[in-house]
């Protein structure tokens, strides 16, 4: 696994980074799946945000042309 502070110093406090260091071998198998489809709501979430904000940029430098 790779260190959040080294790859992301942009989350190095947030709760990201404590959530990446945790000892996942304490959980079991049904919160580990639970915890997955969480992740990856998140990242289709995350990924949305990311396209608005580049049509909303895209827009805003179409206006200025």
């Amino acid at each position: 696994m790779t260190d959040c502070d080294d790859d992301a110093p942009l989350l190095k406090d947030s709760p990201l980074a404590v959530m990446m260091k945790e000892d996942l071998s304490v959980h079991s198998v049904e919160v580990l799946k639970a915890r997955l489809e969480a992740l990856r709501e998140e990242i289709v979430r995350i990924d949305q945000a990311i396209a608005d904000k580049g049509d909303a940029k895209n827009s805003a430098e179409s206006f200025f042309k």
